[in-house]
């Protein structure tokens, strides 16, 4: 008769998954069945981005897995689980920051650029958030995740062509709600 890894601790499975394969197996799946729910709502709450929260958490348990390979010390597997989620999901939300407009682009003289760039970030985030859910996903995965129509139809579960309309009336939306600022901006020059 088989072990019932329900009963094991975290810690001692954490540890198993340095045995056989197929006793890492089932350690590993007994971890993500007992912390996967945990790890994938952290992710989702910080990027607010479904696609992204899944690619960020399979990364997470691909990482726990390989970091399990090393000589390391465990108390705490939700804990370690959630520190890697954590710097993926700060890596990921930097990387969005540094693909934002830069300001320097426009050539605005006379107007201090790091505080218009602080404060279009904190607009077109603004706008984006703003934006129906339908139009903000479609919008991220093309301009932040530099994905193709196609993959982000498959993401998505919709056909090509919707996307193009969506991400087309996501833009002008974020023109409309950005306009008034660009119009201001120009009272500058």
């Amino acid at each position: 008769m088989g072990k019932n890894y329900k009963d094991i601790s975290d810690t001692v499975l954490y540890y198993m998954l340095k045995g056989s394969k197929s006793e890492s197996k089932k350690a590993f799946d007994e971890l993500y069945r007992r912390h996967s729910t945990n790890v994938y709502t952290y992710c989702r709450k910080v990027l607010n981005n479904d696609p992204l929260a899944e690619d960020i958490f399979q990364e997470t348990f691909t990482r726990f897995f390989e970091g399990a390979k090393k000589e390391r010390e465990m108390t705490n597997v939700l804990g370690y689980l959630l520190k890697i989620a954590r710097n993926l999901c700060l890596n990921e939300k930097a990387k969005k920051y540094n693909n934002k407009v830069a300001l320097e682009d426009l050539h605005l003289p006379q107007y201090d650029v790091s505080y218009a760039n602080i404060q279009l970030n904190e607009l077109l985030q603004t706008a984006l958030d703003a934006l129906p859910k339908k139009y903000r996903e479609v919008i991220v995965l093309r301009e932040y995740l530099d994905m193709s129509y196609k993959e982000i139809a498959e993401a998505v579960g919709t056909t090509m062509p919707v996307v193009r309309i969506r991400i087309y009336r996501a833009k002008g939306r974020i023109r409309d709600l950005l306009a008034p600022y660009f119009e201001e901006m120009k009272d500058y020059n």
